[in-house]
C-alpha cells in the first residue's frame, strides 16, 4: 500500500535491491532515478489529481470549504525534480505557482495543504505591512484635513484657518 503518495518500506527495499542488482554506472543510475521520478511518480500524481483519488483508488475527501471545484488542480504542473547524486537520490518538490495573498507570496505547498486540510487564518489590518510614503506629497484633501485637525476647528469654519490669514 502507498501512503501519502510515497513508497512503503517493502516497495522501497525492493526498488533499492533492484537498482543494486543492475550494477549500473553512477551516471546511468542517477538518470534512471530521474526518469522514474519524471515518468512514474509525477505522471501518477497527475493522474491521481485528475481523478481526485488516492494511489489506492479511493476517492479523496471533499474540500473543507464551501467551494466546489476540484482540489490541487494545478499542483502537478509545479512538481520539479532535483538530482542529488551525492546520496544517489532525487527529490521531488513544489516550486512556483504564483499564488498570492494580497501582496504576500504564498508557497504552493501551503495552498495544497489548505485545500486538503482546511486552514483558519485570522488577518487584521495591523498585521499587514504598511506602505512607506517617503517622497510623496499630500493630496489637496489630505492637506485640508491636516489643517482642520491641527487647528481643532470643527468643520473648518472660515476665519480660524491658518491658511486664510484672518
Amino acid at each position: 500500500m502507498i501512503a501519502g503518495g510515497e513508497l512503503n518500506k517493502r516497495q522501497l527495499a525492493e526498488l533499492k535491491k533492484a537498482l543494486a542488482s543492475m550494477e549500473l554506472p553512477p551516471k546511468k543510475r542517477q538518470r534512471l532515478l530521474w526518469r522514474m521520478a519524471k515518468y512514474g511518480v509525477i505522471a501518477a500524481a497527475k493522474r491521481n489529481v485528475r481523478n481526485q483519488e488516492t494511489p489506492d483508488g479511493e476517492g479523496w475527501e471533499g474540500r473543507k470549504t464551501k467551494r466546489k471545484g476540484k482540489m490541487l488542480r494545478n499542483m502537478p504542473k509545479l512538481l520539479h525534480i532535483r538530482e542529488m547524486p551525492e546520496i544517489q537520490a532525487v527529490r521531488i518538490y513544489l516550486q512556483g505557482g504564483g499564488y498570492r495573498n494580497g501582496e504576500t507570496p504564498v508557497p504552493a505547498g501551503t495552498v495544497g495543504y489548505s485545500q486538503q486540510n482546511g486552514m483558519r487564518v485570522r488577518v487584521s489590518r495591523a498585521s499587514q505591512p504598511g506602505k512607506a510614503q517617503a517622497g510623496k506629497t499630500a493630496t489637496a484633501a489630505q492637506g485640508k484635513n491636516c489643517v482642520r485637525w491641527a487647528t481643532g476647528c470643527a468643520g473648518g469654519s472660515a476665519g480660524k484657518s491658518p491658511l486664510s490669514g484672518k
